[in-house]
């Protein structure tokens, strides 16, 4: 079996043509392009039409070899509004914009934050779409969403373009802070709080569903014959954590890129008061699992770096900086990655050198400086984390298994295993992907199960381990880290 799958994140898309021979699965890359938020009066949106024409170029690029089905995952929580004949009638704002900013309290005055995370089990954030949909509600822009006859998530919205069908998968559903994860529906009692119309809510379907098939406009502008258009974890993190390749009953993985989503499997949500304290989310996984984990702000900060870099004439690679930050002082400066400042974009060195100094720690300065400060900084991060999810969860965790396009930093794969005192076990590279083919594979009976899945990754990805390194030098900048977290805090 063919299937071509689109994992679309925060700063490119990817497509991927996946065969499964029914032992081993071997996918390449058939089209990438750049996707980067565009700036415009102030706000922050997707530029989806530019995404869509990109899926259709795969689909093109695609065509001659051929492929049974697709399946799109993407960032989750944004989202667009169709209207009565089915036209999009709105910008997709990005996730970061700043009309959410306050938002979180506002909702505090309607819903009692412990019991907005005893339903929904997702965590307090900004980027949360009942945040953007409270925002909306309260800005210039509300009789968009007054009018409006459906609302989409981003993957959900391309897979309508593709086949014609309105529904949301259930793992991005899961995330939105605006889904009973108790009764699997919408929430009715909090969309009414904040005046929400619920009629514009689509229903929701399982992953690994058969959702339609590709419309015949779609075949006659690609050239592809007719392609079922089939739900994966349309939440790239629920597709990624469905190919983790790991063989143990309890494990943790971080989903790295853009976001470390760190976390591990548990087979009901978990709303305790610590889970709450943690501020830890519950999501909707591939198989009805629940994703108990934490979002850690992650290689955003290099990426927010490397633009200011390369925009003064460093054009230094992603391996260069790496290479850099060997060099210099371990240690020598450490950082909170999650403090609210780095949420937003734009200058992250002063920034970061901002909150270096109110820390009373070194300024580094240059681009090994700061790249080891980052990644120092996120391995601690991770070890604090994995000591939450331990004590919340209830059982111990032997490895922890790193996935995505950060698993190919190899020094922060060995920061991360030094930091947190286990293996650490890297690959597969391209997590989203394979997992969002695994789903597709198991829709058509290809694959028996999440496991089968799980095992056939492990035999045909390289996953490359590591081990701890210097205990002792980590455990005292943990002291160090830890004591910063807490004056942040």
């Amino acid at each position: 079996m063919k299937a071509l799958a689109m994992d679309l994140g925060g700063s490119g898309g990817k497509i991927f043509l996946g065969d499964f021979d029914g032992k081993r699965i071997s996918m390449h890359e058939v089209h990438r392009f750049h996707n980067e938020p565009i700036e415009a009066a102030g706000h922050l949106y997707w530029e989806i039409m530019g995404i869509y024409a990109n899926l259709l170029e795969g689909i093109r690029k695609a065509a001659p070899q051929g492929f049974d089905s697709l399946g799109v995952d993407a960032f989750c929580n944004d989202y667009g509004l169709l209207d009565a004949g089915g036209s999009l009638v709105s910008q997709v704002f990005m996730y970061r914009d700043f009309r959410t900013e306050g938002v979180p309290e506002l909702i505090d005055k309607s819903i009692p934050p412990r019991i907005l995370y005893q339903r929904t089990g997702c965590q307090r954030a900004r980027f949360n779409t009942l945040v953007q949909l409270v925002a909306q509600m309260n800005g210039a822009d509300r009789f968009l969403l007054e009018n409006a006859r459906t609302m989409l998530f981003v993957p959900d919205l391309l897979n309508y373009f593709l086949c014609g069908e309105k529904a949301a998968e259930y793992t991005i559903a899961s995330v939105s802070q605006a889904y009973d994860r108790h009764n699997n529906l919408w929430d009715a009692g909090i969309l009414r709080a904040f005046g929400i119309p619920l009629d514009i809510f689509p229903r929701v379907v399982p992953t690994a569903h058969r959702l339609g098939t590709s419309l015949l406009q779609i075949q006659e502008k690609t050239g592809a014959a007719p392609f079922n258009v089939c739900t994966v974890g349309h939440h790239d993190t629920a597709s990624a954590v469905a190919a983790v390749p790991s063989l143990e009953k309890h494990f943790a993985y971080i989903s790295s890129g853009t976001w470390s989503l760190m976390g591990t499997e548990t087979d009901k949500m978990v709303t305790t008061d610590e889970a709450y304290a943690y501020n830890f989310a519950n999501e909707g996984g591939v198989g009805m699992k629940n994703r108990f984990l934490k979002n850690i702000m992650g290689l955003w900060l290099i990426q927010e770096c490397k633009r200011q870099y390369d925009a003064q004439g460093m054009t230094l690679s992603y391996a260069e900086l790496d290479a850099e930050a060997e060099k210099v002082e371990p240690f020598r400066t450490l950082i909170n990655p999650d403090d609210a400042l780095f949420f937003e974009p734009g200058d992250m060195v002063g920034k970061i050198q901002q909150k270096c100094r109110q820390w009373n720690q070194p300024l580094p300065e240059t681009p090994g400086q700061m790249n080891r400060c980052i990644k120092e900084s996120l391995a601690l991060a991770y070890r604090r984390t994995l000591e939450k999810i331990e004590a919340a969860a209830g059982f111990s965790i032997p490895c922890v298994h790193i996935i995505g396009g950060g698993a190919q930093s190899t020094l922060l794969n060995r920061f991360a295993a030094s930091a947190m005192n286990r293996p650490v076990l890297a690959g597969p590279i391209e997590a989203a992907a394979a997992g969002n083919l695994c789903v597709q594979f198991m829709a058509a009976g290809e694959l028996g199960s999440l496991s089968d899945a799980r095992r056939m990754v492990r035999d045909s990805f390289e996953i490359v381990e590591f081990l701890p390194e210097n205990a002792a030098a980590w455990d005292e900048a943990y002291g160090r880290f830890l004591q910063i977290v807490s004056n942040n805090d």
